[in-house]
C-alpha cells in the first residue's frame, strides 16, 4: 500500500527549451514508481536585465509563480535557475524561496559551496570531442558559439574549450568565439563568426539550440555541416537527433541530470548526508561530427556473450539507460537480448530454421511497437544496425543464414523508420486538434453571455475544451495585483472550481471548493495517477487570477503558456462585464 503522498517542488527558469523539456522529463521518468510521489514545476521566464525591453513586465508577473514553493507545502525541491546570477538571483531567493531553509533541496547546474548542487562534468566530454577533432582528424582551426556571460554552464565550457585546445598547442583567440543568447535564435552571430574565420574547420557550440541558429547560417552559404566544417553542441537533445544533417553532441552517460539530482534529493529527503554531484558526459557521434565510441569485435561478435549485446543495446538506445522502467511495461533491454541472441548463435551455428526466422520477425516487431525509437534517434540506429550487419557478414560462414540474417536487419531499419513517420503523423494529427480546442474554447468563452459571477460559472463549465486531459484550475476571490516594489501576497484559502480527468469535466460543488492555499498540491480530487503537474499563473496584465495545474505532457511544454494566457483573458473578462 502506497505511503503518505510526497510533493517535491521544481523550481525552473523555463519550460519551452528543449534542454528544459527534457530535464523534467528525466525527473519525472525517474520517480520510482512504488513510492507516491507528485512533482510540481513552476516554470519562470529569463529576464533581460535590458531597461528597454518591452516583456520585462509581462515576465515578472509569470515568475511570481515561484511563490507557490515559498507558500505551499513541499517535502523537497529541486531548483534550475542556471542563467539568473547576481543581483537578479538575490531577489528571486530573498523573495520566492527565502523561507524554505528547512525543506531539502538541490541546485541544478549551479555553482556553490554551501549548496547541494548537481552538475554536468562539463570536461569529460569536451576533452573527448577536442581530443577527436585535434588527433584523430588532424583538425586546427577552431571556433565557438559560446553562451551568455550570466551562465556559469557556459562560461565553464567555454574555458575548458580554451583549455583543451591550448594542451594541444592550439589557440582560440577572440575572433574565434562569438557570444549568444544560448537560444535559436543566433544567425546574426553565426554569420558574424563565419566571416571573421573564412577557414575555420570545426565549431563547438554551448547547446544544442545554438547549433540550430547555426546550421541556418552555414546553409545561406551553402556550407555542410560534417563535410565542410565540423560542428558538435551540448546537452544531447532530441533536438539534435533531429537536425539535417544530425548534430553530434556531448551528453551525459550512464545517467541523466535530472535522474541524479532527483536520486541526490531523494536521499535528503530520507535523512542521508549527500555530497553534490558531477554527471559524466561523453561524445555522441552522428553526422555533423562522425565518432563511434564502441568498435564490435569479430571475436564479440562470435561469442554472442549477454554484456556484448548489452553494450550493443546501450550503445544504440543510449536514451533509455535514464529511464525508470514500470515493472508492468515490456523490457526493451531485455527484448533485444533476446532477438540479438537468436541472431549471433544462428550465425555461430550456421543454422536459422523458418520458425526460428519467423520467430525473430515477430519479437522485432514487438520491440518497434513497444516505443523502442523513443530512445534513440533514426541516424544513429540504422548507423548502429549497418555497423552489426556488416560485422556479421564479415564473420558469416553461411550464405543461407546471411540472407536470413540480412532481411532480419533490413526489418529493424523499416520498422525504425516507420515508427518515426507514425510518431510524426500523431504530432501533426495533436497540432490539428489542439487549434480546434483552442478555437472551441474561445467560442464557447465568448458565448457565456451571463453577467458577473454567472458568466464565470458558466465559463468554468467550458474549460473541456481547451484539450487537456488531466488539470485542476484554482481561483482566487479577488485578483492578486502584481506590484514589483512590493513583496508579493498570496490569499490565506483558495477555490478548487473544476478538475479534468481523462479528459473529463467535474465542476467542484461551492462547499467543497474552498481550501487553504498551502495544502493545494494535496489535494484529495487531484488526477491521482499523474506523477507530474506544471503549475501555471493565470493572470491578465498585472491582475493574477489563480493557478492552473496541468499534467505534464508534450502539449503542456509546447503549448502551456498559450493555455494559461487564453484562459486569463477569459477569466479576466468574465470578471470585468
Amino acid at each position: 500500500m502506497e505511503g503518505k503522498r510526497k510533493v517535491i517542488g521544481f523550481m525552473l527558469e523555463e519550460l519551452e527549451s528543449k534542454f528544459a523539456t527534457e530535464l523534467v522529463h528525466d525527473v519525472v521518468n525517474s520517480i520510482p514508481k512504488d513510492e507516491n510521489i507528485e512533482l510540481v514545476v513552476t516554470a519562470g521566464k529569463y529576464i533581460n536585465q535590458a531597461v528597454h525591453e518591452k516583456t520585462r513586465p509581462y515576465k515578472l508577473v509569470y515568475n511570481s509563480i515561484y511563490k507557490l514553493s515559498n507558500v505551499c507545502h513541499l517535502d523537497g525541491l529541486l531548483i534550475h535557475l542556471g542563467s539568473i546570477e547576481g543581483a537578479e538571483l538575490e531577489r528571486l531567493k530573498k523573495e520566492y524561496y527565502a523561507g524554505i531553509d528547512d525543506i531539502p533541496k538541490v541546485f541544478i547546474t549551479f555553482t556553490s559551496s554551501e549548496q547541494t548542487t548537481v552538475n554536468y562534468d562539463n570536461e569529460s566530454g569536451i576533452r573527448e570531442a577536442v581530443n577527436c577533432l585535434v588527433n584523430v582528424n588532424g583538425l586546427t582551426r577552431f571556433c565557438m558559439l559560446g553562451g551568455r556571460d550570466d551562465n556559469a554552464d557556459a562560461r565553464e565550457r567555454r574555458d575548458i574549450f580554451i583549455k583543451c585546445l591550448k594542451e594541444n598547442g592550439i589557440e582560440l583567440s577572440r575572433w574565434n568565439y562569438e557570444k549568444t543568447d544560448m537560444s535559436e535564435l543566433t544567425v546574426t552571430e553565426a554569420e558574424r563568426l563565419l566571416d571573421n574565420n573564412p577557414g575555420v574547420q570545426a565549431i563547438f557550440c554551448v547547446n544544442d539550440a545554438v547549433a540550430k541558429g547555426l546550421y541556418t547560417a552555414m546553409r545561406k552559404r551553402s556550407l555542410v555541416p560534417g563535410e565542410d566544417i565540423m560542428v558538435f553542441g551540448f546537452d544531447n537533445t532530441h533536438m539534435a537527433g533531429e537536425m539535417i544533417p544530425t548534430l553530434s553532441s556531448i551528453g551525459t552517460d550512464n545517467c541523466s541530470l535530472g535522474q541524479r539530482a532527483l536520486e541526490v534529493l531523494l536521499a535528503k529527503m530520507n535523512g542521508t548526508e549527500i555530497k553534490s554531484a558531477l554527471v559524466p558526459t561523453r561524445l555522441y557521434g552522428r553526422e555533423s561530427l562522425c565518432y563511434e565510441m564502441y568498435d564490435y569485435t569479430m571475436i564479440e561478435m562470435q561469442l554472442a556473450q549477454k554484456a556484448f549485446i548489452y553494450r550493443v543495446f546501450d550503445d544504440c538506445f543510449y536514451r533509455y539507460r535514464s529511464e525508470t522502467i514500470d515493472r508492468a511495461a515490456v523490457d526493451l533491454k531485455r527484448l533485444f537480448l533476446e532477438f540479438m541472441t537468436r541472431i549471433l548463435n544462428a550465425e555461430k551455428y550456421c543454422y536459422m530454421s523458418f520458425e526460428e526466422f519467423d520467430d525473430i520477425s515477430s519479437l522485432i516487431s514487438i520491440f518497434f511497437e513497444k516505443g523502442a525509437m523513443t530512445y534513440t534517434d533514426a541516424t544513429k540506429l540504422i548507423s548502429g544496425i549497418e555497423r552489426l550487419q556488416a560485422a556479421m557478414n564479415t564473420i558469416s560462414r553461411s550464405p543461407a543464414v546471411m540472407v536470413m540474417v540480412n532481411r532480419l536487419c533490413t526489418q529493424m531499419r523499416s520498422e525504425a523508420l516507420c515508427a518515426i513517420a507514425e510518431e510524426k503523423s500523431r504530432v501533426a494529427d495533436r497540432s490539428v486538434s489542439n487549434r480546434r480546442n483552442i478555437q472551441e474554447f474561445m467560442i464557447a468563452s465568448m458565448l457565456a453571455d451571463e453577467a458577473g459571477a454567472g458568466k464565470e460559472e458558466k465559463l468554468m463549465r467550458t474549460i473541456d475544451r481547451l484539450g487537456i486531459d488531466n488539470a485542476a484550475l484554482y481561483l482566487y476571490d479577488e485578483p492578486v495585483v502584481f506590484d514589483n516594489n512590493t513583496s508579493l501576497q498570496l490569499p490565506e484559502y483558495i477555490r478548487l472550481k473544476c478538475i479534468m480527468r481523462a479528459g473529463e469535466l467535474y465542476v467542484i460543488p461551492e462547499e467543497r471548493q474552498r481550501g487553504p492555499m498551502s495544502k493545494i498540491f494535496l489535494r484529495d480530487e487531484l488526477p491521482a495517477k499523474c506523477r507530474g503537474f506544471a503549475a501555471l499563473n493565470i493572470f491578465y496584465g498585472n491582475k493574477i487570477y489563480g493557478i492552473l495545474m496541468c499534467e505534464i505532457t508534450d502539449e503542456i511544454y509546447n503549448r502551456g503558456d498559450y493555455i494559461a494566457l487564453q484562459l486569463g483573458r477569459a477569466i479576466h473578462t468574465a470578471r470585468s462585464e
